[in-house]
């Protein structure tokens, strides 16, 4: 019988005046790839850039986080005892039988949810003695809110104060002993700081005492300033700050923790997963700015055999958050790491119970057909195929953008039960504007506000004639008007720019160009119907003369002499080919760029999706004609677009990139187009989307051949899948 003090049965019969305890948790374990996000109990946190952290609740969690660290369980008053317990913040906005209703859908979706312990603040104190009475709490708190497990997250003097070490590795055990009996399993993880866990360090105690208890842990790779490791083979101390150096911290970190060796204490690598902030204003350091950091340090494990468990971030909510400036963070973290985790490990199967194929993440474009059960199949080894009995619970809306998740189970004969989930994005990539930069006119010039503005979108084609556009310019009087245009596409994304326009008298001008005046850096002229702007020291560099790396840079159209503004000036591009084949992701892009006079042409490659190639970006500076090359990097097939830009002049064309070594399709399509969640096997053969042939690996690799991440010819993992014919 489980017996609770006074207080602690005050607390619950308080908590049951105003809901129902949880009655249906299942003990959710997450197999394969975690995502680990901490969730915060309150409201509005300022981050380390002045930034801020929205409370959020439970099911505004992107369904990318398989696993949520509800924080914190704490001792809110010394005057209470001891023993830490959670009580939920009001302000979050929900009531105890909602924010339980939460937890269980939550469950549902095959997503666990902990009670994470301590927190940077938190006073926890335990001593010799307080082992049953804190094991009694943590499983009153689980049974009534239906946390999965706990996480420990003690920080600073509360990782060695009083009795911690040893009475919480104790109570966590009977807890997980007590809910072994009823047929399942108390995850239990932490968050030491990465170090503490130095061989004989503070959290090691944690580690030793809780050996074949706990799950995984998620160590905090951030908050450590110049703190590193000392690496042999790179003769050098790798420090968690450094960005240049942050590829090789992450695999080597990671290889001491799953080795012990480097004087860490061993961590197994199916245990290990790796802490990262979600941005600069979680955490004072340790912020990853680029992910294919992190990708190729894990795809470097991977291909040593010892791949890592998966990600942990603090935190959902600043994930969710905004900067300093009031911009979103956008869910970036999520966008970069979810995917990216949940597609490097196919779940273990569970012995005599059925497995599912093919139940992978999924991006659906806004308005396109969706079946959920395209490329999903089941097995037992005893019943065979159950793909027809397969039961999905959840809707995906193809006409409104968002995650979705769907729950997938089947039953066998023998009653065992699998279930799977899966999140399907429905995406779409926003209009673009093209000819909306600012300009500068003469009084009383002719001025049009929609001359040469477009707006284009991927799915939608061309919106100009959706535009709005508010403001206006008067020609007639000296200013600088603000122009406002808007459009909105089908999945009800709108995008909104504003251009300066500056109507000029000459009145208000910077000085034209002297040969023999000394200019600094900043300084301003005017010449030849241009204003420059001088980037260092200069005297006697005429503008316009100096090249594209010169001192002089082209910052407008002028009308403050120095020469006459061109009244038709004209910006022609030439030279680009319908269709490149790169090699090995390079390309070399020759491009002929003609001007009616002096400007500064900015020329942009971009991909599908709208984001710059790598090498595709170029400011010149060009009088009359010319030819620049472009060396990309980095290039995958498909459709591109080369845009040339001067002021509201504006020249764009499209182009088709192969990779190298194209193998034409076989006649009669003998071999099928890629298709994402297909349940392919070793050896089955597909045509990629650059047009090659692709050749699943055999087991293990064959379980992510059916993973969109591993698409082939069009991912950056596909070589982990697939063989290239």
């Amino acid at each position: 019988m489980i017996k609770f003090s006074a207080l602690q049965a005050a607390i619950l019969l308080g908590l049951a005046g105003t809901a129902a305890p949880s009655l249906a948790n299942e003990m959710v374990n997450p197999e394969g790839g975690v995502v680990v996000g901490y969730w915060h109990n309150w409201c509005d946190g300022a981050g380390y850039k002045g930034g801020n952290a929205p409370c959020v609740t439970l099911k505004a969690v992107n369904p990318m986080y398989n696993v949520v660290n509800v924080s914190f369980m704490k001792v809110f008053n010394t005057a209470e005892g001891r023993i830490p317990t959670f009580r939920l913040d009001p302000m979050i906005g929900l009531s105890e039988q909602a924010f339980i209703n939460e937890i269980d859908a939550l469950n549902k979706q095959g997503r666990a949810v902990l009670i994470a312990l301590g927190g940077a603040d938190a006073h926890v104190e335990l001593k010799t003695g307080d082992e049953q009475a804190f094991a009694e709490e943590i499983i009153r708190v689980t049974d009534y809110y239906g946390f999965d497990g706990l996480d420990i997250d003690l920080e600073q003097s509360a990782v060695t104060a009083a009795d911690n070490q040893t009475v919480i590795p104790a109570a966590l055990r009977i807890v997980k002993d007590h809910y072994k009996t009823q047929g399942k399993n108390f995850l239990i993880t932490m968050a030491p700081e990465f170090p503490y866990l130095k061989q004989g360090d503070k959290y090691v105690p944690y580690l030793t005492n809780l050996e074949g208890y706990y799950d995984w842990i998620n160590p905090q790779f951030y908050n450590q300033g110049g703190d590193g490791i000392w690496v042999d083979e790179e003769n050098a101390w790798i420090t968690q700050n450094s960005d240049a150096m942050k590829e090789k911290f992450i695999y080597y970190i990671a290889d001491s923790l799953a080795n012990g060796t480097r004087g860490f204490h061993k961590i197994p690598h199916d245990k290990l997963v790796f802490g990262i902030p979600t941005s600069n204003d979680a955490a004072a350091s340790g912020f990853v700015k680029n992910p294919q950091d992190l990708y190729n340090a894990f795809n470097r494990l991977n291909s040593e055999g010892q791949p890592l468990r998966g990600v942990m971030t603090w935190s959902v909510n600043w994930d969710m958050g905004t900067d300093a400036a009031g911009n979103a963070y956008n869910e970036q973290f999520i966008k970069d790491y979810g995917p990216f985790i949940h597609g490097q490990t196919p779940p273990p199967p569970s012995e005599g119970k059925p497995t599912f194929a093919g139940v992978t993440d999924a991006r659906v474009r806004h308005g396109s057909p969706f079946d959920p059960m395209v490329g999903i199949t089941a097995r037992d080894k005893e019943d065979g195929d159950l793909t027809f009995s397969i039961v999905v619970d959840g809707t995906v809306n193809v006409n409104e953008i968002g995650q979705y998740v769907l729950v997938y189970s089947v039953t066998d004969s023998d009653g065992n039960v699998t279930k799977a989930s899966r999140n399907v994005e429905v995406y779409s990539l926003k209009p673009v504007f093209e000819g909306v930069q600012d300009a500068s006119i003469k009084v009383g010039a002719s001025f049009d506000p929609m001359a040469g503005v477009k707006a284009i979108d991927a799915e939608d084609g061309d919106l100009t004639d959706n535009i709005v556009q508010t403001g206006s310019v008067n020609t007639a009087v000296v200013g600088t008007y603000t122009l406002t245009y808007s459009v909105t596409d089908s999945a009800n994304q709108t995008v909104k720019v504003t251009r300066k326009v500056t109507v000029s008298d000459g009145s208000v001008c910077a000085n034209a160009w002297d040969r023999d005046t000394v200019y600094n850096g900043g300084d301003s002229v005017n010449h030849a119907g241009k204003s420059w702007r001088a980037e260092w020291w200069t005297r006697g560099d005429e503008p316009g003369t100096t090249g594209e790396w010169g001192v002089w840079r082209v910052t407008g159209n002028s009308d403050c002499g120095g020469g006459e503004i061109p009244e038709d000036d004209t910006l022609a591009m030439s030279g680009i080919n319908g269709q490149y084949t790169a090699d090995n992701g390079a390309l070399s892009l020759t491009v002929t760029l003609e001007t009616s006079s002096l400007m500064n042409v900015n020329v942009t490659v971009t991909d599908a999706a709208g984001y710059p190639v790598t090498g595709g970006e170029k400011v010149v500076a060009i009088d009359g004609k010319q030819t620049i090359t472009l060396n990309l990097s980095g290039v995958e097939a498909g459709q591109h677009r080369i845009t040339a830009t001067s002021d509201a002049l504006n020249q764009t064309a499209t182009f088709n990139v192969k990779d190298g070594g194209t193998v034409t399709p076989p006649p009669g399509g003998e071999h099928p187009d890629y298709v994402p969640g297909t349940a392919y096997s070793e050896g089955d053969i597909v045509t990629g989307a650059d047009g090659n042939l692709y050749q699943c690996k055999p087991w293990p690799y064959s379980g992510w051949c059916a993973n969109a991440s591993y698409a082939p010819g069009a991912s950056n993992f596909w070589s982990d899948a697939w063989d290239k014919l």
